[in-house]
């Protein structure tokens, strides 16, 4: 699925997780159960409503839920300008529609009080509280002078966070509010609460991280916790209260890569790993992509929640993945921070999903599986690799004194054993594969350096403050590869690297113009990220005293440079074209005794010629007579 598609998609799961609302561009919301992944209900609007964009959907089942009955199933809809409406999605009725009570839009919807009345915040700041049968106001009150970018509930709906010029935390029970601090940056595009609400995450808008708050009610302050990256701008963020007084925060990135991380209360500066979870495609996606390599044919995932967090630290993460006309379900169960976790989407030829669940049943029924696919993928890494058939083995053969036991394997020491030399010798495939290896080696030309393994050298260059090897990342000048590997980094790298990029921006040369592109892709993609940490300002301050001072050259600089260009124009139009032909001029330096040779050689030439010209003529006489 396309990043832009994914963009475009509004899901809004129950309470309970057992049904997911999907609401496309189109205006259709379609109603599935993540138990068997079956389409439960399916609502158009009808051809007399006018087409508008929709900002938020909630859905929650009215009273208590019984197993005989089916129940009402609540969806309520919010638009951009400020329209509400609910309908029975079992039925297709309309229960019904509220239309400018928030002028501006809708920035969050959530149903309390198991469904029985619905929370709605408006971009203008009001807050109002809404009978969900009826739609009758039951109250409402001011939040915010100044407009609302996005909102969030607790689980219990009854705290509210609100993300403006600041944050808020609003009781919803009075209206009151409990805390207001200001953000790093504004607009905040994501925002959750804990169930506790004492931990916030904030994500800005294009922004590949996110921003942990702690918020202390007793003293009514709040405080920056650690900040986590992530390769894509996140879709929707969830927070929920852990054991043991962690929390855990599930992210969805725009690229459809699931993030879980599990935070400590004093969890500051150090690197958190979350745990991974994308979805692998199946074969017959894999064939109709013509896609070779597997590891870019991968299934997005478009919605995903927090289904359980255990005792024992166990985090059980709820998935949904595939096509949105008929997507497939999975619980994850994540045990090991840190670890990346594949699915393999449905496949008949696949029994059993590696780090999934099984091809055709639901996910709520298949937690045991999916710690057995994980334990038999362990086993499988583990597995010794098997021997060589034509090596000698010793197993069999009866100790005759040389063998030792060591471990319960018998060691045979036969000294007249050929060695491996002699064995590949024989089996012809030392010399005949080494014209090979070289024809390739020769054929193959050499590949750039990818973002990956420059990500590597340098991280491994800031953790060991090898400068020499810092330097040979930055001569990498691929602008693709720089940004691929900037964005991959770590908070605690980006300080590192920036303030090794300031100590080389300070000298001059080759060095420099290599470290200016880094620069700028550091700053670009990781800008909140610096300013939300205090020991960034000093090399901030730095950085922008050396460019004050190389700018203010700039200005002398210039005026040297164009009485440079004058004089040389001048010299040049006295020069002689290169079009105008030159005509050589050649000197010969003679010598006295020279002259003097060639006027007797003339003088000897005149009286032969004259000799020769008397005996002529004598013998002319003679003829005559």
């Amino acid at each position: 699925m396309a990043r832009q598609k994914l963009k475009s998609l509004i899901t809004s799961f129950t309470p309970d997780g057992d049904f997911l609302a999907v609401l496309s561009p189109n205006g259709v919301v379609k109603i599935w159960s993540t138990i068997d992944g079956s389409l439960s209900a399916e609502w158009k609007p009808s051809d007399e409503d006018p087409i508008v964009g929709h900002s938020c959907i909630a859905c929650s089942f009215v009273g208590k839920k019984r197993k005989k009955e089916r129940g009402t199933l609540l969806l309520a809809l919010g638009t951009n300008d400020g329209d509400i409406m609910a309908i029975n999605v079992f039925t297709g009725e309309r229960k019904w529609k509220s239309t400018g009570c928030h002028p501006g839009g809708l920035a969050g919807l959530a149903f309390a009080n198991k469904g029985r009345s619905l929370h709605v915040v408006g971009i203008n700041g009001m807050v109002s509280e809404l009978e969900s049968q009826t739609g009758e106001l039951l109250g409402e009150f001011k939040a915010s002078k100044k407009s609302i970018s996005s909102s969030a509930f607790s689980f219990d709906a009854k705290v509210c966070t609100l993300a403006g010029v600041g944050i808020q935390v609003l009781s919803l029970e009075n209206g009151k509010e409990i805390l207001k601090f200001s953000a790093d940056v504004v607009p905040v595009h994501c925002i959750s609460i804990s169930d506790d609400a004492k931990t916030i995450v904030t994500s800005g808008s294009g922004e590949k991280h996110l921003q942990v708050w702690r918020c202390d009610f007793n003293s009514k302050t709040s405080s920056g916790g650690p900040v986590l990256s992530m390769r894509h701008p996140p879709l929707a963020i969830e927070c929920k209260k852990g054991c043991n007084e962690e929390s855990v925060i599930l992210a969805l990135s725009e690229s459809g890569v699931a993030y879980v991380w599990h935070l400590k209360n004093d969890s500051q500066g150090e690197e958190i790993n979350p745990a991974k979870i994308t979805v692998k495609a199946n074969k017959a996606d894999v064939d109709q992509q013509n896609s070779v390599n597997m590891k870019k044919s991968r299934t997005a995932i478009f919605a995903a929640r927090l289904n359980a967090v255990e005792t024992d630290g166990r985090v059980i993460a709820l998935i949904g993945y595939g096509s949105i006309d008929s997507p497939q379900f999975s619980l994850v169960n994540i045990g090991i921070p840190g670890e990346n976790i594949v699915i393999a989407a449905g496949d008949a030829a696949d029994d059993v999903q590696e780090n999934g669940l099984p091809t055709g049943k639901g996910p709520h029924d298949s937690e045991l599986e999916v710690e057995a696919a994980s334990a038999q993928n362990k086993k499988r890494s583990k597995k010794r690799a098997a021997s060589d058939p034509d090596l000698a083995t010793t197993r069999e053969i009866p100790d005759a004194g040389n063998g030792e036991d060591i471990d319960g394997v018998l060691v045979d020491n036969d000294m007249n054993e050929p060695t491996m030399g002699e064995k590949l010798e024989s089996l012809s495939i030392v010399d005949t594969d080494k014209p090979k290896i070289n024809e390739l080696q020769e054929s193959s030309p050499a590949k750039p350096p990818s973002a990956d393994s420059v990500n590597v050298l340098l991280k491994q260059a800031l953790q060991a403050d090898d400068r020499a090897l810092l330097l040979e990342c930055l001569y990498t000048q691929d602008k693709k590869v720089i940004a691929n590997s900037v964005s991959l980094l770590k908070p605690a790298d980006v300080l590192k690297l920036l303030q090794s990029l300031i100590s080389i921006a300070q000298s001059r040369g080759a060095v420099l113009a290599c470290a200016l592109p880094w620069l700028k892709s550091l700053l670009l993609q990781h800008a909140s990220g610096i300013m939300s940490q205090e020991s960034s300002l000093i090399s901030l301050n730095t950085l922008y005293q050396l460019i004050e001072s190389r700018v203010s050259t700039f200005q002398s600089a210039l005026q040297i440079s164009s009485y440079l260009d004058f004089v040389y124009s001048g010299i040049v139009d006295g020069e002689v074209e290169e079009d105008t032909a030159v005509i050589p001029v050649i000197f010969e330096d003679k010598d006295d005794s020279d002259e003097e040779e060639s006027e007797d050689a003339m003088d000897t030439n005149e009286e032969e010629e004259a000799a020769d010209g008397i005996s002529d003529f004598e013998g002319s006489d003679a003829m005559s007579d």
